[in-house]
């Protein structure tokens, strides 16, 4: 309906009374023109008004023609529209060049011509602009029309091209007319501006720009033989609009999502807008917040990160997530669903030994068949995306149904924290993470072992940002962050001060210190160990960082015991707490073969600190630990089990 509306009011600015046998129209090279070829006589019948033309030479090679009524015919880059109810028919010619230029003639085949001297200008800036815009589906979009000043008072024309027909969607006359979703403004000297509001697949195609005129520059009067002179093309492309999501998450729980938007707009600034009200934009690249809400504008790869800790009910409801653009914003709407929680475990705690392995069970929706995932809070405790250079490092597993593992293998000090688990779902323009697992993750140095009498070397690394250096005159460099090790853990009322990095003289004779800031490593020497120096010992910096290290004793004298195959062996230790077989004792204490009361050859008498092995076989031969506990950690016992076969002498021998 609003197409037949202005095209009543684009027609009707062109009714003229009287006989025109010539006329001139003026277009701009490179753009186009749009003009009437009028009859005398309004009484001709019908079947006389077919057979229109508007051509330049006889056979018409250059030019249109037609016998079809009410509808656009094309020709290439020339169009003809004939209602011969109106007693003219239209012309419209694209893509006019300088060879364009000269005279033609329009008319009917039987009764009538007129001449037509087309013109083409090429002077002009802004002559034959042609531009391409993209927008999304709901997007506003605004566009500017330029012209030449002396065009100020003439009546501006935005023309659609949309195959069949070409209508006009809106002739300003005044400073500012608006119509639905078009918006024509015309307050500037040089240009006037163009806005489509809701933007929809029907608003794609081909907008032209142009001004109503005569034969001369001055406004057209009431009587003149006007046309449309087209100086600027703009081709809209509707993209698909930015999505509308469902994301689920779980009520006390996280979640992490990734916005992504086109490339064009990856250097915009993007915000996320919560519950359509309040709206969080970033101004410095970096993590902002708003209660509970996280945001993160990562324009160099043109995603906005979102996080959201610590789930509520109330924090159900619709978000968007968008970039800022020069005329109006860009969204993807994210509905947020909060489910309860009725299977997922508040937290957990694991502890992992530097350089090795460690597993994290998580949970997923059993119904959810998606990208396992892991992240890790950074200091401001927000879940990132572990970046691509990790991935080798972490392998997933699945165990049961809605059970999977996390393993992160040779773990490092950087690994310490906290860790959310969950799965990942992701849709063109949104990947979404539900965390439904928390673990904290501590971290332990391997087992320090020594003799009785011989020394050790405690090393405690530490992370570079502990590593801030002040230099002295002589061009020594010392950190200013002091370096602790403690027996017990660092800055508790319990905790025993072994020596810090900055003592300047020596307390104990047996314990020396060094810092080696440039590779961050912390090392304290310790001599002429004793039992009593067993314990578990904390590497520290300040209060922010405790790192625990387990030091075990083995006892100068080794115990050695021999015995048939067949027969039996006590062995007894000082305060025995633990005995177990292997090769070193940090590996038998935690993964060798322990004796127990599963295994029916191996027996600790009650109130006795003794092993009794009965039924001997050949390969028990080897080396035991038997251990007492000191502070946390064991002194330990060596022993040596030799078990041999005795062999039966003949008779007489």
């Amino acid at each position: 309906m609003r197409a037949t509306i202005t095209i009543t009011i684009y027609f009707s600015l062109w009714m003229m009374s009287g006989q025109v046998l010539c006329f001139k129209v003026i277009g701009c090279s490179g753009g186009s023109v749009m003009f009437k070829c009028m009859k005398t006589n309004k009484r001709e019948s019908s079947d006389q008004l077919k057979g229109k033309y508007f051509c330049r030479n006889r056979d018409c090679t250059t030019g249109i023609s037609t016998e079809i009524q009410h509808r656009w015919v094309y020709n290439e880059r020339f169009a003809l529209y004939d209602d011969e109810k109106r007693g003219f028919f239209s012309v419209f010619i694209r893509k006019l060049s300088r060879e364009d230029d000269g005279k033609y003639t329009c008319g009917n085949n039987q009764e009538w011509s007129r001449d037509v001297d087309l013109v083409v200008n090429r002077n002009s800036s802004s002559c034959g602009t042609s531009v391409i815009r993209s927008a999304y589906k709901g997007q506003t979009i605004t566009f500017s029309c330029e012209y030449d000043p002396k065009f100020e008072t003439h009546t501006k024309v935005l023309y659609r091209v949309n195959g069949d027909p070409v209508f006009v969607l809106k002739i300003s006359q005044s400073s500012q007319s608006s119509e639905e979703k078009f918006i024509l403004s015309d307050n500037q000297r040089n240009h006037f501006t163009v806005t489509i509001r809701d933007i929809s697949e029907e608003e794609r195609g081909v907008y032209l720009c142009g001004v109503e005129r005569d034969g001369g520059d001055t406004p057209p009067s009431e009587t003149s033989v006007t046309h449309i002179t087209f100086i600027k093309e703009i081709q809209l492309k509707v993209k698909s609009q930015i999505t509308s999501v469902q994301v689920e998450a779980y009520i006390s729980k996280s979640v992490f999502i990734k916005c992504e938007f086109p490339e064009e707009f990856k250097e915009n600034q993007k915000f996320i807008q919560i519950h359509s009200s309040q709206e969080i934009s970033d101004e410095q690249n970096q993590w902002i917040h708003h209660d509970r809400v996280h945001m993160y504008d990562d324009r160099s790869s043109g995603v906005l990160k979102v996080f959201i800790s610590d789930l509520t009910e109330a924090d159900e409801g619709t978000y968007r997530c968008g970039v800022k653009t020069v005329n109006d914003h860009l969204f993807t709407e994210i509905r947020l669903k909060i489910n309860q929680v009725d299977h997922f475990p508040e937290s957990s705690e694991s502890a992992a030994v530097i350089g090795e392995s460690v597993k994290l069970s998580c949970n997923s929706p059993e119904k959810q068949q998606s990208i396992k995932h892991i992240c890790k809070e950074n200091e401001q405790k927000i879940c990132q995306s572990i970046s691509s250079s990790e991935k080798q490092r972490f392998e997933f597993s699945d165990s049961t149904a809605g059970v999977f593992t996390a393993s992160i293998s040779n773990v490092s000090l950087r690994d310490a924290g906290v860790y959310w688990c969950g799965a990942e779902t992701r849709h063109q323009h949104l990947t979404s993470v539900s965390l439904t697992n928390k673990h904290q993750l501590t971290l332990t140095m391997p087992p320090v072992i020594g003799r009785e009498g011989d020394s050790v070397q405690i090393q405690c690394p530490y992370d570079e940002k502990h590593n801030e250096e002040m230099c002295l005159r002589r061009g020594k460099c010392l950190s200013k962050v002091v370096k602790y090790l403690c027996k017990g853990k660092c800055f508790t009322e319990d905790a025993q001060i072994i020596i810090h990095s900055d003592e300047d003289h020596v307390k104990n004779p047996r314990i020396s210190v060094k810092d080696d800031t440039e590779l961050n490593l912390f090392t304290v020497t310790m001599t002429e160990l004793r039992a009593v120096d067993a314990g578990k010992y904390w590497c520290a910096v300040k209060d922010v960082f405790n790192l625990p290290i387990e030091l075990m004793i083995i006892r100068k004298d080794a115990v050695a015991h021999e015995a048939s195959v067949g027969g039996s062996v006590s062995i007894s230790c000082k305060h025995m707490r633990c005995f177990c077989r292997g090769y070193q004792p940090n590996i038998c204490f935690r993964d060798g073969v322990h004796v127990s009361s599963d295994n029916s050859r191996f027996s600790l008498p009650e109130e006795t600190f003794s092993v009794k092995i009965s039924d001997l076989r050949a390969e028990d031969s080897g080396k035991y630990w038997c251990a007492e506990e000191s502070s946390g950690s064991f002194i330990i016992t060596e022993v040596q089990l030799n078990v041999i076969r005795e062999f039966c002498l003949p008779p007489g021998a």
